[in-house]
């Protein structure tokens, strides 16, 4: 079962509360254990101290018959002292128990006594084992070995181990509303947060979130708020560009139709009008390129408007000569369908790459650019540039897919701006994909001049640009580095060669 955000923040604080709790228990357990132990010890060696004060004289004359009635006496009194052995050095050994006594045949030997609770030596109770050196001025003159009864230990023990459990069982109904509480107060606006966020990724740009706070949650909120509100700008005003370009494409479209044997000069015309319009949008980096993207579709659409012109001038023959019957206008309107179908996909391919990237992605590099070189493919051909590609396959990198097309374009378009400046005829433009331990290489060389060694360190400066005024400006490889180093963390460098540039791509590839 999958948990919601609330439930694992609850889950995880509530045991880590639970964890310090038990640890925190344990310990104090431990600890007020171990003082009840150390009671018993300094009861024993309380008990052993008045043993020896009381019989020290018979200790030092070895009046070994009062020493024996003395320790009767004090065991049999004494509830505590279950057994008790005393032990002259290298000499006898008494048992004393309440009321008895006897002579240890087999002797205990002193380095084996411990103190502790365990077994008793004689019995098969549980008592406190204490061992008590004898000294006289420093010298040793036996022990006693005291077994004492751990029914006041056990006692204190339980009553000790009640109290803990009814702690415990109040820190555990604590933590539990305390844990509530903070996982209502962290996950409660994450929540909202992440539901405004749902329904924004459905299309509906409308929403805001409703948090009031001062804390960093608030502002991310209304961070939040303000990077929606830019994006509903941002996406009015391309789909006032759509409605005036689809607006623009049914006009154009309605005009195939009235095509004539003036039809070349038309399209000339209008795709003249175009650039001088485009020059007008070039105001930020994608939009530099815009003007270069209408001028591919307007070589990509020169070949299937010349065969719509044939296609209709067809038609009017087979009319004027009576030969226009079903079978001719079914093949006509085929061919028609079929052109119109591709430059639809143009107009497509023009429209994606406008779309904004929301989040970065993994995407494979050939993919991208394959579509860039569609993109630019008719220009470079018309311009008779040659495209060779050393692409491999299946390089996955993390970032945004349209503005890394956008830095392809950047680079190509102002390569065949090179060649159609300086005059190179038959250019040659070598595009190769690979990659290292850790990086995808995008490498783009080409042989169109190079660039003048006095402005190689300018070319990345904003608005720095050699072209003629109103052909560049001079935002393209500067957006293109910001979009490759700081947007995708990569790295864009250019170096120059033998009568050409070298633009080399550099991006961390993507791990699954």
């Amino acid at each position: 079962m999958k948990l919601n955000l609330f439930s694992k923040i609850f889950i995880i604080t509530f045991v880590i509360f639970l964890s310090v709790l038990f640890i925190y228990m344990y310990e104090l357990r431990e600890s007020q254990k171990n003082s009840l132990l150390k009671n018993i010890e300094i009861k024993a060696n309380s008990l052993g101290d008045t043993i020896t004060f009381i019989n020290s004289d018979n200790m030092i004359i070895d009046d070994e018959v009062k020493i024996l009635e003395s320790l009767l006496n004090y065991v049999t009194l004494n509830k505590d002292i279950k057994n008790l052995v005393l032990s002259k050095k290298d000499d006898y050994q008494l048992l004393v128990k309440p009321n008895s006594w006897s002579q240890l045949e087999n002797k205990l030997k002193e380095k084996r006594l411990n103190n502790s609770i365990k077994k008793s030596i004689f019995t098969e109770e549980i008592v406190y084992r204490h061992k008590y050196p004898i000294l006289f001025s420093g010298i040793q003159w036996g022990f006693l070995y005291f077994e004492l009864s751990v029914d006041e230990y056990n006692e204190q023990l339980k009553e000790m181990n009640k109290q803990f459990s009814i702690l415990i069982l109040i820190m555990l109904i604590s933590s539990f509303f305390i844990s509530y509480i903070l996982a209502r107060i962290i996950s409660k606006p994450i929540i909202k947060l992440n539901n405004i966020s749902n329904l924004i990724s459905k299309g509906d740009l409308s929403q805001r979130v409703d948090i009031e706070r001062k804390d960093e949650i608030g502002t991310l909120a209304n961070s939040f708020n303000n990077m929606v509100e830019n994006l509903e700008k941002s996406q009015n005003k391309l789909k006032n560009y759509q409605l005036d370009l689809e607006k623009e494409v049914e006009e154009r479209t309605k005009e195939l139709k009235e095509l004539n044997d003036t039809l070349e000069l038309r399209v000339n015309s209008e795709i003249t009008k175009r650039q001088e319009q485009e020059q007008l949008l070039i105001q930020q980096s994608k939009l530099a390129s815009m003007g270069e993207m209408i001028g591919n579709i307007a070589h990509q659409w020169r070949q299937p408007l010349n065969a719509l012109g044939l296609v209709v001038q067809n038609i009017k023959f087979a009319y004027d000569f009576d030969e226009l019957d079903d079978q001719f206008m079914d093949t006509s309107i085929e061919k028609v369908n079929r052109l119109t179908k591709n430059m639809s996909k143009t107009i497509d391919d023009f429209r994606n790459f406008f779309k904004p990237n929301k989040e970065k992605i993994a995407f494979n590099l050939d993919k991208i650019i394959n579509e860039t070189l569609e993109l630019v493919d008719s220009t470079f051909e018309n311009h008779n540039i040659d495209i060779k590609k050393d692409i491999e396959k299946d390089i996955k990198v993390f970032g945004f897919p349209n503005e890394f097309l956008q830095t392809m374009l950047n680079i190509m378009n102002n390569a065949k701006d090179a060649y159609i400046e300086n005059n190179i005829v038959n250019g040659k433009l070598h595009l190769k994909v690979n990659k290292s331990t850790d990086f995808a290489h995008v490498t783009i060389r080409d042989n169109a001049g190079g660039i003048p060694k006095d402005i190689r360190d300018k070319i990345f400066d904003p608005y720095f640009t050699t072209k003629e005024e109103g052909r560049g400006t001079g935002i393209g490889l500067y957006m293109s580095k910001i979009i490759i180093e700081q947007n995708m963390n990569g790295k864009l460098i250019s170096e120059s060669i033998e009568n050409g540039t070298i633009f080399i791509i550099s991006l961390p590839l993507y791990k699954d």
